[in-house]
């Protein structure tokens, strides 16, 4: 978020504020409920799509470790069974193939991992009627896909995050550019009721529609309430 989309922001929820404590002065008239309604759905809008903007990645970090040590975990247990079954059958290629070590996992990229447990996975699933005397069941093979499965989709999520994010972004722009038009458009015009009958919920709501400068450098008056 920009300074400037701040300090819009600042302003957005100030002359919220003031709406809603003099709500019964302006109550009786339909055109500045409805405007006020609008203009109520539209902040809320920006406040989602501000709170998308700002998520961060931590809470994804620790899951997809958490994810990939299950992972790992569960194709070291098949790929040992795997492993000495074809030890036994004298087939030297499959055996090497799953002679897995913890140090190996751990050294692959993301995405190469989850392959190489995948490998460990469809070896067993093909072998499995031979592997129940070496400890390998079903819900062995169906436990180490749904791990993968899982962890794959952590991975993916980095990506969506960044796309959610930039959308989100440019939302933001247009939902201010929308509520900054609404207000000198519609909210302002209707204001100008309250200019002779009600002089201090004016200059209320006019103090409220002053932009401040959250960079200290200066403040600048709205136009259309003036």
């Amino acid at each position: 978020m920009t300074d400037q989309q701040e300090n819009r922001m600042s302003m957005f929820l100030s002359t919220q504020k003031v709406m809603q404590e003099n709500q019964a002065k302006w109550a009786a008239i339909p055109a500045l409920v409805q405007v006020n309604a609008d203009y109520d759905a539209g902040l809320n809008a920006l406040k989602a799509a501000l709170n998308t903007q700002v998520k961060d990645l931590r809470g994804h970090t620790q899951d997809k470790r958490k994810a990939e040590d299950t992972m790992i975990a569960l194709t070291l247990k098949v790929s040992g069974g795997v492993m000495a079954w074809a030890e036994v059958e004298n087939n030297l290629g499959l055996a090497e193939q799953m002679n897995v070590v913890v140090s190996e996992l751990r050294n692959y990229r993301d995405a190469v991992v989850a392959e190489r447990c995948r490998t460990v996975h469809d070896q067993a699933l093909a072998n499995l009627p031979a592997l129940a005397d070496y400890g390998l069941t079903a819900a062995d093979t169906t436990a180490l896909l749904t791990a993968i499965v899982d962890y794959e989709t952590l991975l993916s999520l980095p990506r969506m995050m960044v796309t959610i994010r930039k959308s989100a972004t440019s939302e933001i722009g247009f939902l201010i550019r929308d509520t900054m038009r609404l207000l000198t458009r519609r909210m302002d015009r209707l204001m100008r009721l309250f200019e002779l009958s009600d002089p201090t919920f004016h200059r209320t709501y006019t103090n409220a529609r002053i932009i401040i400068d959250l960079g200290g450098q200066k403040a600048a008056d709205v136009p259309a309430v003036a």
